[in-house]
């Protein structure tokens, strides 16, 4: 049984605007202020970044093109390295990155809900957070319609908020625009500096960009649909980021912006006052409850991929013989994001695969060369213009973060490393135990999958 393939190309571009914009863009701009003291390097950043991850969504849009498919990078892995490469991501992202980042975000959602709505105190953080995580994947697990149409509203909320925060920055007369020029000249500074902090944290607040790629099969049109929803979706997400820093730059002198931890509410009282800064929260909390019924949306067809794999996974394959969504997968999802709720450890889990993460980028970048060499007779829907310009832009920044992360986070990077190794086994036991033949067939609409009823949940 096939995936519903009802997601349109608006449907795919409001998910990946809603699965990269959250707390991030209004946190992190006071860490860059600190970091680069000239105005236009820190613009500069910013649109750099987004210049960055456009050359990565042109080259996952080939990718996409070829395989439009569940899993996203889990089918890339595979089809350029073959199928081992594909379980160790899915390994990953299954067991730690996908139910770490849901309980995390939750938790950041329980957290701004309740300085919000002090009401909300008297109810403990962690249990709000595993309410959301329950919710969530209940809509998701109702059918791929529900969790589209719940992930446009947030997504569609958050746009809107954010263009009315900008027009009413940009528009107020409390600014200066000449907070945008500084008295001396631009000072010199190291690439090395540049991709270390600065630039990781501006990947990080650009990441998620990919997350269309991951619901191939349920998107309609799928191969034309999802190169353009990968460019699209980045396309509008760094407009976004590049107006909102202009607005925080013409509210406030950039030496004021350093160190914040919350610079949207720095900019918005000085525009408009400590009242109105108050209301930075409501754009904030759509866009994590965004991030969170994306995740708990691409999460769970990563898992599904994963399944293919037969052997311990093989239960994850299992598609819901009503709704047509994942049920297992996001059953299991859901029950380890709660558990990371409950015992407080995907801080720690995810600090360790953020070196696993780029790297798996970089492995994906360097995957569509090796298939425009090893496969140039595969159907391509889209072509990644300036080949192999853009992938070696996507590929060597890529690279040069991840050396920077390697160095300044050695050992969370080898655990990391070992975490992703810890598939291997399971992986050799799937290939002396392969799937039956039942679960075997996968094909680019996503038939094949076993279906499960709703008394088996």
């Amino acid at each position: 049984m096939q995936l519903n393939r009802q997601l349109s190309l608006t449907d795919a571009v409001l998910l990946i605007i809603g699965n990269v914009i959250g707390a991030g863009i209004f946190t992190t701009s006071g860490f860059l202020a600190e970091q680069l003291s000239h105005p236009w390097l820190f613009l500069g950043i910013w649109g750099l970044g987004g210049l960055l991850t456009l050359c990565g969504a042109l080259t996952y849009a080939e990718l996409a093109g070829m395989f439009p498919l569940a899993g996203g990078d889990y089918q890339f892995l595979k089809a350029a390295y073959g199928p081992w490469a594909g379980f160790l991501l899915g390994w990953l992202a299954v067991w730690v990155i996908n139910p770490g980042s849901i309980a995390a975000m939750s938790i950041a959602l329980a957290s701004y809900l309740q300085g919000f709505l002090p009401i909300l105190g008297a109810i403990s953080g962690k249990l709000l957070a595993a309410a959301f995580i329950l919710v969530f994947s209940w809509i998701n697990y109702r059918g791929i319609r529900p969790g589209g149409t719940t992930q446009n509203l947030f997504t569609f909320g958050t746009i809107v908020l954010l263009v009315v925060v900008i027009l009413a920055g940009l528009l107020s007369a409390n600014g200066d625009w000449n907070r945008l020029s500084a008295p001396g000249p631009m000072p010199k500074i190291a690439w090395s500096h540049l991709f270390g902090g600065p630039m990781i944290a501006v990947i990080f607040t650009f990441s998620g960009w990919f997350a269309s790629a991951y619901i191939g099969g349920e998107i309609r049109d799928a191969r034309r649909n999802l190169p353009r929803s990968l460019i699209l979706g980045t396309l509008c997400v760094t407009v976004l980021y590049l107006a909102i820093n202009l607005v925080y730059l013409y509210a406030r002198p950039l030496h004021e912006l350093a160190g914040a931890e919350n610079v949207g509410q720095l900019a918005l009282e000085g525009l408009y006052g400590s009242g109105a800064a108050r209301w930075i929260s409501v754009p904030i909390m759509l866009a994590i409850a965004a991030g969170i019924n994306a995740t708990v949306m691409t999460g769970a067809r990563v898992a599904w991929a994963l399944g293919e794999n037969g052997g311990v996974c093989r239960a994850l394959r299992r598609v819901h013989a009503g709704y047509r969504t994942p049920a297992v997968a996001i059953a299991c999802q859901a029950l380890l994001a709660i558990l990371l709720v409950t015992f407080g450890t995907f801080g720690q889990l995810l600090s360790c695969v953020v070196f696993v993460m780029v790297l798996t980028s970089i492995a994906s970048g360097v995957a569509l060369m090796l298939l425009r060499w090893r496969r140039p007779g595969l159907a391509r829907s889209y072509r990644t213009p300036c080949y192999p310009l853009v992938p070696l832009l996507f590929v060597g920044s890529y690279l040069l973060v991840l050396v920077q992360i390697g160095r300044g986070q050695p050992w969370s990077s080898l655990w990391g490393v070992l975490m992703t190794l810890t598939g291997v086994p399971f992986y050799l036991w799937g290939r002396r135990h392969p799937r039956p033949a039942e679960c075997s067939g996968h094909d680019a609409d996503g038939r094949g999958a076993k279906p499960v009823s709703k008394s088996t949940l």
